[in-house]
């Protein structure tokens, strides 16, 4: 009887830890957490539409909008606030060659290049909140949220330049892509898709 109960105290032990490794397995947040590198090789536009396509859109070098190109109703740029949308756009297109990424079901911090000394840091809350996010280029409407196991960052800036970033990892947890859309009603901008892709390093 009492070999009896030191097997099914074993077993118990045994299912809940297998319990705890799978939930954590499966548990978005710790997926996501974690060192990742650039694929460059894996990635379709990294970096956003090239020059020719900026210029074919409108641009000018590489930037993509142009003063008086702006569809009704949204009206035109002026110079001051096309500067200020460019110099976003440029930096949401870039794609971050490494991500360092701390994440749980309530928070998130995403360190752009880990070392604190090149790169740039942000917290966030999960609760799709609107908060200010201060970056180079000025300061940033954010809200970030869970949509199940993709973790989704939605920006805005003053001059209505929109960026959305769905952060999803895959199955066995080596890879993460990150999908980028922009968009602005004021500012015709080509329509293409950025997929980054990076590989788990730690």
């Amino acid at each position: 009887m009492r070999l009896k109960r030191v097997f099914t105290t074993l077993a118990l032990s045994l299912l809940a830890h297998h319990t705890s490794v799978f939930a954590q397995a499966v548990d978005p947040a710790a997926m996501l957490s974690g060192g990742w590198k650039l694929n460059m090789d894996a990635s379709v536009n990294p970096n956003g539409p090239d020059s020719a396509g900026a210029r074919r859109s409108g641009g000018r070098g590489d930037n993509f909008a142009a003063p008086g190109r702006g569809p009704l109703p949204g009206g035109d740029l002026g110079l001051e606030e096309l500067q200020r949308f460019n110099a976003h756009l440029k930096m949401f297109q870039k794609a971050p060659p490494l991500l360092g990424i701390q994440a749980t079901a309530k928070e998130v911090l995403l360190a752009y290049d880990p070392d604190p000394a090149k790169g740039l840091t942000y917290k966030y809350t999960t609760d799709n909140r609107k908060s200010v996010m201060t970056t180079p280029a000025g300061p940033v409407d954010i809200k970030v949220k869970w949509n199940g196991k993709v973790l989704r960052r939605e920006m805005e800036t003053k001059e209505s330049l929109k960026v959305v970033e769905d952060y999803t990892v895959s199955a066995d947890g080596k890879q993460l892509v990150v999908t980028v859309e922009t968009s602005n009603i004021m500012v015709r901008m080509p329509k293409v898709e950025i997929k980054r892709v990076y590989d788990r390093t730690q």
